[in-house]
């Protein structure tokens, strides 16, 4: 497993949970036609989630194409899929949040770090 990629879900998502193990490339490969995402692991409750590093600006397309990563993804499994997208500071976001109408559990969620937000939580660890 990637302790990088570990350490990035826990302070980004702030997703604590046991991590057991990284999914094989077998078992999550989908529909060729399908965007093949990012890391995939299996949390202590059964749950996988999808590590996503979104470095260019994010759009309707790429949320189109997480979406159906994630909807193929639990067609496979049958557990609920957490999609976490971290975009790196320099990307912009540009699409709003909302519910997406689908029979697969899962869920989308987005986290970025600005220079700023950074250093003002270090600086409020220091002061506390």
């Amino acid at each position: 497993m990637n302790n990088e990629e570990l350490k990035l879900i826990r302070k980004a998502f702030k997703d604590d949970r046991r991590i057991i193990e990284k999914i094989p490339d077998e078992q999550r490969i989908v529909d060729e036609d399908c965007y093949q995402g990012g890391s995939v692991y299996r949390t202590e409750d059964g749950e996988l989630i999808d590590l996503e590093i979104q470095e260019r600006d994010y759009d309707v397309e790429d949320h189109v194409n997480y979406i159906e990563f994630a909807e193929a993804l639990y067609e496979i499994h049958k557990q609920k899929i957490n999609v976490y997208v971290y975009c790196v500071p320099s990307v912009k976001i540009h699409i709003q949040l909302y519910d997406i109408k689908s029979e697969a559990d899962f869920k989308i969620r987005i986290a970025q770090y600005r220079d700023n937000s950074i250093k003002n939580r270090i600086k409020s660890k220091i002061r506390g």
